[in-house]
């Protein structure tokens, strides 16, 4: 069953990698439930199914099924957010923001390894599953966004506008099962590791965002526009990228890798 499983998981890198090789080379799209995407998202989560059932645990820990459950969110925000119209023109840059963290994956060791006894709790499946939701919305956030910088429209703006709203809620519940979880592990709710203070920077970042989309555009100050709030949204992405990878590769902390 391990073998399989991780057969699996090639198969859906392939058509991560399929899809996100059409989009660059201009082939004309299917249907959404046609498309090599979606034939991933199903392997994908027939991968994640099959990973939980031998680690006995939510497979989402250590670096190798971190990268494998952003790609899915990621993957799985495509649907949510971009399944037609002008929206659909975001799958071309947001097959790739799928595509890379699965390839990561393929890289690093594939293990299965049991849970530390703190992580063995119900809310360390609830509060790391919202958070990965949060970032692959953000990379749908960064797709819409690329979309509307370049060429506009209504239905992307309100998309990219929605995925910032959604990602930013997914990521608040995250932090809050987070806080419960850590309660439970350490006594506190809040220990200010390098990682929970970087988590922060990123709720405050969304935040003001989200915030920042009922300021009136106008031309005098504060000068906000459709396309700063969606350059904003797109920035969010990276702000995310240092929270998730970034801290937990290059410092020490109880969420390092």
């Amino acid at each position: 069953m391990f073998g399989l499983h991780l057969v699996l998981f090639w198969l859906s890198l392939f058509a991560y990698c399929l899809e996100a090789g059409l989009q660059i080379g201009g082939v004309p799209s299917k249907p959404v439930f046609r498309s090599a995407l979606f034939a991933g998202l199903v392997l994908h989560a027939l991968f994640l199914g099959l990973r939980w059932a031998l680690s006995g645990h939510a497979p989402m820990a250590g670096l190798f099924e971190s990268l494998t459950v952003f790609s899915f969110c990621s993957a799985l925000a495509a649907f949510l957010f971009c399944r037609s119209g002008e929206t659909r023109l975001a799958w071309k840059p947001l097959s790739l923001l799928v595509a890379f963290p699965q390839a990561g994956a393929a890289l690093v060791g594939k293990q299965l390894t049991p849970l530390y006894p703190a992580l063995d709790t119900p809310w360390f499946a609830t509060h790391v599953g919202f958070s990965f939701l949060g970032y692959g919305i953000f990379a749908a956030g960064l797709a819409l966004a690329w979309v509307y910088m370049r060429k506009g429209g209504e239905e992307v703006y309100r998309a990219g506008a929605r995925s910032a709203l959604y990602g930013f809620s997914a990521f608040s519940a995250g932090m809050v099962c987070g806080g419960i979880w850590a309660f439970y592990a350490w006594g506190s709710y809040w220990i200010w590791t390098p990682k929970e203070i970087w988590s922060v920077v990123l709720w405050l970042y969304f935040a003001v965002l989200t915030h920042l989309k009922f300021i009136t555009p106008g031309p005098g100050w504060p000068g906000w526009s459709r396309r700063m709030e969606m350059g904003a949204t797109g920035a969010g992405y990276f702000v995310m990228l240092a929270t998730f990878l970034g801290v937990s590769l290059l410092l020490r902390s109880s969420h390092s890798f």
